[in-house]
């Protein structure tokens, strides 16, 4: 989070420039556009409730660190005044607010949104500061933020968001006290944790408003989102506009990663088309109604998707073992990640819970890490919490390491003259128009010439290496 995004909240929420003047959200029925609300454990330590005033928000997010907002005394010195993230609806709940379920629609993201920061909360609470030189985490008073919710994307459709401002300011509860920046790796390591369990919550407020709920794993297989039933995806499509504008460009610049992505959206970004409330939304409804599904026909699709769809059953113990005999598979993302912690589980195990009381997830994550199959690590560098690995990855790295020490413990092996090593690396030298480095000389002459069966060769990673003899 920089001081762009710092003066654009200030310009859009407080000082109410935003599009619809105070209203930007009032064609979702009873709620007009929600203004900057403080929110946080960490909150009340800095007096800060309520909705937030110009005084209080340059105090937290001001240049150069937060102050105190009633005496300006300086609490940390921090260059970057916080971390921004966004939880937005899925698109089928977007279109909840647009044939008159507005409050459905809000319901279902304040869940999300509410369960989403109170993860982050609570891994804060526990770790969320830093100590010394070796920053040793401490405990603190939890995440000071700000959040709003906006309503469209900027290509003019139905796209309600929260926007939410964590602030880089953090009150530690150690034995020393005071305050600190905030250690904001930590929540960037936990933002997909707490990002599924976001998504947990909201599937189960659908659910109990009703709605049919089903997996949704995205056009990469992997996005683990739900979706409501009943709404086609012509109907998403039509309303993701922004979404097409960045795949246009990702697909013109031939690079669709995810960080190309977020650089398309920054290249394609522009502002806010200014469009009266009541055309926007007929509007919307036209669009409907030009594919073939007018809003009188999507409610009826979405209704009857949803007395189709029975409610899920209530978690088995027999499904319980399934969920994670999968997620602990040899073959799955956890085996391949080599070595995971709690919240690389709770990614895994919330796809399979959506629809179901989110208070399964915890004995499920524990059940998980019960298992034989996951195995404590200790002495892993960079750690910040307990880690496991799975125990056919340890196996299967035994049997690597195993055979390797046979290989290693080889002399008969197939050799090369040494005079023929010199004239391949003569050859080669000639072809790149230079001499190999020292280390590459010698890796090539050991590798020729030792008669082991296998040979190890350390080098820096990431680095452009010539290509010579195989190599």
């Amino acid at each position: 989070m920089g001081a762009d995004s710092v003066e654009y909240h200030r310009a859009t929420v407080i000082e109410r420039s935003d599009d619809y003047p105070g209203m930007a959200m009032e064609y979702y029925a009873s709620r007009g556009e929600t203004p900057l609300v403080w929110g946080g454990s960490g909150a009340a330590g800095l007096g800060l409730e309520g909705v937030v005033t110009v005084g209080a928000y340059e105090a937290v997010f001001g240049p150069g660190g937060a102050r105190c907002p009633r005496t300006g005394e300086r609490l940390v010195r921090a260059r970057p005044p916080g971390m921004e993230i966004v939880v937005s609806a899925h698109k089928s709940v977007a279109e909840l607010g647009v044939i008159g379920r507005a409050e459905d629609m809000h319901r279902v993201m304040d869940a999300e949104r509410d369960a989403t920061l109170a993860y982050l909360d609570r891994v804060t609470r526990e770790t969320g500061g830093r100590r010394g030189e070796a920053a040793v985490p401490a405990p603190t008073g939890g995440l000071v933020y700000a959040h709003t919710r906006h309503a469209t994307s900027r290509a003019g459709d139905p796209c309600p968001h929260d926007h939410v401002l964590l602030a880089n300011v953090l009150q530690m509860k150690d034995e020393q006290g005071g305050w600190k920046a905030a250690d904001t790796a930590l929540w960037r390591e936990h933002l997909h944790a707490a990002t599924m369990v976001g998504r947990l919550a909201a599937a189960s407020v659908a659910v109990e408003l009703g709605y049919g709920v089903e997996p949704d794993p995205g056009p990469s297989g992997r996005l683990g989102h739900w979706r409501i039933t009943g709404v086609a995806d012509e109907v998403m499509e039509v309303h993701s506009k922004r979404a097409a504008e960045i795949e246009a460009e990702c697909k013109r610049r031939g690079d669709t990663s995810y960080r190309a992505r977020g650089v398309a959206a920054r290249r394609t970004r522009k502002a806010k088309t200014h469009e009266a409330v009541g055309p926007l939304m007929d509007r919307w409804q036209a669009e409907l109604a030009s594919i073939g599904w007018p809003v009188k026909r999507l409610a009826g699709a979405i209704d009857a998707a949803a007395i189709s769809a029975a409610r899920p059953a209530r978690l088995s113990v027999k499904d319980a073992r399934r969920f994670v005999a999968g997620a602990l598979a040899p073959d799955g993302e956890l085996a391949r990640r080599k070595v995971f912690s709690r919240r690389h589980l709770v990614v895994e195990l919330v796809p399979h819970l959506y629809g179901q009381d989110p208070r399964f997830l915890q004995p499920l994550v524990e059940r998980a890490l019960a298992d034989p199959e996951a195995v404590p690590v200790i002495g892993v560098a960079g750690a910040r919490e307990r880690v496991y690995s799975l125990a056919a990855v340890l196996a299967h790295e035994q049997a690597i390491a195993e055979g390797l020490g046979r290989q290693l413990s080889r002399t008969e092996a197939p050799a090369v003259e040494a005079s023929v090593v010199a004239g391949a690396i003569a050859r080669a030298e000639e072809q790149l128009g230079g001499p190999l480095s020292e280390g590459q000389r010698a890796a090539a002459e050991a590798i020729c010439t030792s008669a082991r069966g296998a040979e190890l060769v350390v080098g820096w990673p990431g680095r452009a290496r010539p290509r010579c003899c195989g190599w």
